[in-house]
């Protein structure tokens, strides 16, 4: 089935364009996926390109990987084979991508503080720490990536983060039997300096086996989730409305799963949730959230599947969501 998102800078200069197009030509050309043109959040406040239209460079070793991460220097770098990374910090405008659907981390996380980065083609677990944690990261595209059994939480979005987009992306758990949380956007009631911040988009993202709560769970943010897929039974809830929170949902699958969201304290502080276009199966709405759709309207540009197409689309094992081919 063809999928009609299609990826699209809004508001950003035609150079840009012709960058992020060259720049997926080379790498393709070196045998490797393609970088996607970010969407979404990920657009706004000047775009993100990544490494831009740099020569792509191939590690398969976790020194080498350190060392091509450890600055601010426009990079493309091709990550070959499982590295057990520890925990590494990753400098500003850098484009990491798997080479194949077994090319990725485990062992440890990545952390995110600068501007400008593209994630893509990643496998990322199993690990007994946070896997990507995003403190005051600016201009982030998480693609494709694939998270098993990562504890405590798959992916961070925290202090002062903002213009992210997560899409095309699975989260499961195999062995993980505690903290199996998965999407953190906010850590405390009480950082109010995060007002106004956590811009974040989630599109076409599996939330599946044994995914226990945070898809996401969100304070302080301005998130926008679409066409996204969960069907992970036995859990507590998947969407968390927490202080001072507008959430837009629409377009959405929820599937044998306890609850699709939840009021986490946002409700009766300035917290906004709304929906459109919801399907559940084997599963029931929740009554005790007001539906204030549309709650804000996205600054940029858009295409929702049909809501009836998403588990199709998302769980398609060549195309669909985590470490495969894109369209």
């Amino acid at each position: 089935m063809e999928t009609a998102v299609k990826y699209r800078l809004i508001g950003t200069a035609m150079n840009l364009f012709v960058l992020m197009f060259v720049l997926a030509c080379s790498v393709e050309g070196h045998g490797h996926p393609p970088v996607a043109i970010p969407d979404g959040y990920a657009t706004n406040d000047g775009g993100t390109t990544g490494g831009g239209n740099t020569a792509p460079i191939t590690v398969t070793t976790v020194s080498a990987f350190k060392s091509a991460v450890d600055n601010n220097e426009p990079a493309v770098i091709i990550v070959k084979g499982k590295l057990k990374i520890g925990n590494v910090n990753i400098g500003s405008n850098k484009t990491v991508i798997g080479a194949d659907p077994n090319s990725g981390f485990y062992g440890g996380g990545l952390s995110i503080q600068g501007t400008n980065y593209i994630l893509q083609n990643l496998s990322i677990g199993p690990t007994n720490s946070k896997a990507i944690v995003l403190s005051g990261a600016k201009n982030v595209f998480i693609h494709k990536c694939e998270f098993v059994d990562c504890a405590d939480g798959s992916l961070d979005i925290l202090d002062k983060s903002d213009y992210v987009t997560v899409s095309w992306c699975k989260f499961y758990h195999v062995k993980q039997t505690s903290h199996r949380n998965i999407i953190l956007i906010g850590i405390h009631d009480k950082n109010t300096y995060n007002t106004g911040k956590f811009h974040v988009t989630i599109h076409h993202t599996w939330f599946a086996h044994k995914c226990h709560s945070r898809q996401p769970r969100v304070r302080f943010g301005q998130v926008h989730l679409y066409n996204n897929y969960c069907n992970n039974s036995g859990n507590e809830y998947c969407i968390g409305i927490g202080v001072n929170s507008r959430i837009r949902l629409e377009n959405s699958l929820f599937e044998s799963i306890n609850k699709a969201w939840t009021d986490l304290g946002g409700i009766g502080n300035v917290g906004q949730f709304g929906w459109k276009e919801i399907k559940f199966t084997n599963a029931k709405q929740p009554t005790d959230v007001p539906n204030k759709f549309p709650v804000f309207d996205p600054p940029y540009d858009f295409t929702l599947d049909k809501v009836d197409d998403v588990k199709s689309l998302v769980t398609d094992k060549t195309y669909g969501a985590g470490n495969c081919l894109s369209r």
